[in-house]
This record gives C-alpha cells, sequence and structure tokens, in this order.
C-alpha cells in the first residue's frame, strides 16, 4: 500500500510539474493574435493589404517589393529589389515579381522605403537618367527635321544647329539619348502644330542651356548616327 501512495504522489507530482511547465510556455510565447498583428503591421508599412478570399487559400502571386531604403534619382540594383507573395485589393497595380530583373539598372522616380510595395509608376522608363550627371531637354521640331517614325525612346541621335543668319550648320551634341518622343499633333484642338515634341538626355546643365539657346535662335535637326555595337539606335 505504501508502495502504490508513493507511486500515485510521484506521478500527480509529474503531471503538475508538466502542467506548469506548459503555463509558462504559453505565457512566454505571444498569441496567434500577436503574431497576425505583427505580420499586418509590417505589411501595412509597405503598403499593402493583404485581403484573403478564403483562409485555406493562401495568395500565390508575388510582386516586387523595396528589399532597402532607396532615394529618389538613385538606380535600381538587384539587392534593392525583393518580392513577397500578397493579394491585392480591385483597382491596386504593383510590378509583377517576373518583372523584376528588368527593373535593375532603372531609376527611382519617388523615394523608396524598405518593404514598399513598387506601383509601375515608382521607377523612370529604361534609359531615363542612367548618368546621375544627365538631365533632359525637350524640343518642339517639325517631323521632318525630328526624324519621324525613324527615332523612338532609346534612340541614340546627334542634334544639329542651323542659324539662318549664322556660317552654316554646326554640331551640337553628339551621341544623346532620346528618352520620349510624342506627336503633338495627336493632341487635337485649335492650334494644334503638328509637331514632334522630342525629349533628350544630355550631359549637364551646360549642354541643355546651349541646346535650349539654339532651339530659339536657330533650327534644330536631328541626325541618326550609324549603328554600332557599343549602342543602339
Amino acid at each position: 500500500m505504501g508502495d502504490s501512495r508513493s507511486t500515485r504522489s510521484t506521478v500527480h507530482g509529474d503531471v503538475a510539474a508538466r502542467r506548469r511547465i506548459a503555463r509558462d510556455w504559453r505565457h512566454r510565447l505571444p498569441s496567434s493574435r500577436a503574431v497576425v498583428g505583427g505580420i499586418l503591421v509590417a505589411l501595412a508599412g509597405a503598403g499593402v493589404f493583404v485581403v484573403h478570399r478564403q483562409a485555406s487559400r493562401p495568395p500565390t502571386t508575388r510582386y516586387v517589393v523595396a528589399a532597402r531604403a532607396v532615394a529618389m534619382g538613385d538606380t535600381l540594383h538587384a539587392e534593392d529589389l525583393g518580392t513577397i507573395t500578397v493579394e491585392l485589393p480591385r483597382g491596386v497595380t504593383a510590378v509583377p515579381g517576373d518583372e523584376a530583373t528588368g527593373l535593375v539598372g532603372r531609376v527611382a522616380a519617388t523615394p523608396l522605403d524598405e518593404l514598399d510595395l513598387l506601383r509601375p509608376g515608382d521607377v523612370l522608363e529604361p534609359g531615363r537618367f542612367a548618368d546621375p550627371s544627365s538631365v533632359e531637354v525637350s524640343l518642339e521640331l517639325p517631323p521632318a527635321r525630328a526624324l519621324q517614325g525613324i527615332i523612338r525612346s532609346g534612340s541614340v541621335v546627334d542634334v544639329l544647329s542651323t542659324d539662318p543668319d549664322g556660317e552654316g550648320t554646326v554640331v551640337l551634341a553628339s551621341s544623346v539619348r532620346v528618352t520620349s518622343v510624342s506627336d503633338r499633333s495627336e493632341d487635337g484642338g485649335i492650334g494644334a502644330s503638328g509637331a514632334v515634341r522630342v525629349r533628350v538626355s544630355v550631359p549637364g546643365t551646360q549642354a541643355a542651356a546651349q541646346l535650349v539657346d539654339a532651339a530659339v535662335r536657330s533650327d534644330i535637326t536631328l541626325v541618326l548616327p550609324r549603328p554600332t555595337d557599343e549602342g543602339t539606335t
């Protein structure tokens, strides 16, 4: 009998000890509400709102996020980008994860914080401001002198200036990149000039000032140089 009571006492003692340990662990571990809340806070800080249509079906679509803070005007590198799997509400657009590689080398159009979801407007078109010292100048040219239908965004051109009262034509800039081409005649309305608006990237404000001055005082013509292995047109 003594042995039986001793055994029961030992068993009850072990059970009580296990319950105390379990109680202690429950107090130490965060609750499921706290864990979910932490996840939602992190995602909300990235501007991402997760909508679960079905609790049993997790999101499967990946989108690009900033892996670290990026200043406006900085060139994006591979280590600046990451992806996250979320489900976005209707009307919210973001760059799909499989397009992350295409963002490398492009320039941030707005400041990005760590875990910010990248929207299409957060990065500039390829080739824009790839050179940190470059500035852009917009020119309105007649279609023939703007090489309408030949040049496009990314083309490399030479810029010539012809002064009617001067000694002929001079080269203002060589191998400048076209960052945008638009036909102003598409705007329609009274006063539509039919001119082509060409935006070019030039190396610095001094070159931009020369180009602007020449555009006012002379006739500007774009010339398409011979393609080379180093550049594209």
